[in-house]
């Protein structure tokens, strides 16, 4: 469309010459149209700071800052390589423009593991060492942890946070770089010394405690008081390493592990459910003691980090779970006597039902997918219903007891029990029978969801006796 036809058409209605006087003024059309075109309009000119640096701006842009150029943290790792290859770059211009390095003959005082961060005595622009700066000034995070700044740690944050700022706005305006950036290296130098030597302070504190630790374990042996000990600084580490870990364990799932280990020997059927939950946490106490004491010859190598060492990390997992587990079926009577019925009765359900031989088949691991809302779904319910252990109904779902639905189910499970179970789902070539999805579904939903972690690991407890009682039963091969 012509861009000058509202310009034009009005004046020429509003006046009483004929109509041949339109055509003259056509021709002013065509030099008008480029005023006008929507690229023209849109697209801003270039600011000096793009001209002069067009490769620190693009860097710089690519970072997802705030407003005081601040490092968003939700920019994830894409938001921290982008600002690897700026303070790259930033480098490579105070190379090109001749701004002289700052002594850095202080990293010879570092740390094996710092040592590999900062190899010479060149710039090495860090992107940790600029966030550290960059979090509020106030403290340093380890392990979950927050340890306070100094006095001068917090100065030389502020610092460098200032020159920070300067810099992006120097090159935001086109500004000449070399005095900025030779105040950034200034005070990049005295701020980096300072804060890597706050964390050398707390790597030495922390390996201290896990040096405790392993002599601690060495002295087991010859000073059973060594244990008490021990135990502490395993809860300290733990504590560390995953944050929310456990940090209250206690020696007495250890004492009662060790004793049903030594008094039912050789075991029976019916304790072997409980022999073997002892001797997972008599084992993962040993795994952790092996692996503390083998820590001591290279203990100069672990990361300060300590949840970024993946053997401190398994063991200590390990051990948690296995304490966990201990405390909650070994100290009680009612739930021992739980954990060797429902092994029992997946066993002997696994020894009747052709289905299940096919479903559980004999192996070191087994796969919780094909169990879990099948035979070992049905425990969880055949226990809520039935009273024994935890009254799962009652904590969860107490608005259940009396209603057609539990009355139903808890009449079938009484007749039939796991047992029954496992039948009526051989009967259905494997699947789930409907009028027991139906009866169960409500409760077990409510129950899953209430505490579905805690029954997991139950679950996954079940299945690992009942394993290890059919590699000792007669008939294995056949089956």
């Amino acid at each position: 469309p012509n861009p000058l036809a509202t310009m034009v058409t009005p004046t020429l209605a509003a006046q009483p010459a004929p109509a041949p006087a339109a055509p003259p003024a056509l021709p002013a059309a065509p030099p008008a149209a480029p005023a006008v075109l929507p690229a023209t309009r849109t697209r801003a000119a270039p600011t000096v700071g793009q001209q002069r640096y067009p490769m620190l701006h693009t860097l710089i842009q690519a970072c997802v800052w705030t407003e005081d150029w601040r490092l968003q943290p939700e920019s994830g790792k894409s938001g921290t390589d982008n600002l690897d290859r700026l303070l790259g770059a930033l480098e490579g211009e105070a190379d090109r423009l001749g701004v002289p390095v700052t002594d850095r003959r202080f990293r010879q005082t570092y740390t094996p593991i710092y040592s590999t961060v900062f190899p010479d005595y060149g710039r090495c622009y860090c992107t940790e060492v600029l966030c550290a700066a960059f979090r509020g000034g106030t403290h340093i995070d380890v392990n979950g942890i927050r340890y306070p700044f100094t006095w001068d740690l917090a100065h030389w944050a502020d610092r460098l946070a200032l020159v920070w700022r300067e810099l992006m706005s120097a090159i935001h305006r086109g500004c000449p770089l070399k005095n900025a950036l030779e105040n950034l290296d200034v005070t990049w130098a005295g701020w980096e010394v300072l804060y890597i030597r706050a964390l050398i302070k707390l790597e030495l504190e922390i390996k201290a405690q896990l040096m405790v630790a392993a002599q601690g374990f060495i002295r087991l042996g010859a000073d059973p008081e060594a244990y008490v000990l021990v135990m502490e600084e395993v809860n300290r580490v733990n504590g560390a390493v995953k944050g929310t870990g456990e940090s209250k364990m206690t020696l007495d799932v250890l004492w009662k592990a060790t004793e049903m280990m030594q008094t039912a020997n050789p075991p029976t059927a019916h304790d072997a459910p409980l022999i073997c939950l002892a001797h997972s946490v008599v084992a993962a106490w040993e795994d952790l003691r092996e692996y503390f004491i083998a820590l001591i010859p290279r203990i100069k190598k672990l990361d300060v980090g300590l949840a970024h060492n993946p053997g401190l990390v398994k063991r200590l997992g390990a051990w948690e779970q296995a304490w966990r587990r201990g405390r909650r079926y070994l100290m009680d009577e009612r739930t021992q006597r739980m954990l060797v019925e429902d092994a029992r009765e997946l066993r002997e359900a696994a020894y009747e039902s052709p289905v299940l031989q096919l479903w559980l088949p004999i192996r070191q691991t087994q796969t919780l997918s094909e169990i879990q809302g099948l035979v070992l779904g049905r425990i969880l319910v055949t226990r809520a219903c039935q009273g024994r252990g935890w009254s799962v109904v009652d904590e969860f779902a107490p608005e259940a007891r009396d209603t057609t639905q539990f009355n139903e189910m808890e009449g079938f499970v009484r007749a039939h029990g796991v047992r029954g179970v496992v039948k009526a789902m051989e009967w259905s070539g494997g699947l789930e029978v409907e009028d027991w999805a139906s009866i169960t579904e409500d409760i077990r939903t409510q129950v899953e969801a209430a505490n579905r972690a805690e029954w997991n690991d139950y679950l996954k407890l079940v299945l690992t006796c009942a394993t290890r009682n059919w590699a000792q039963a007669t008939g294995t091969d056949e089956l």
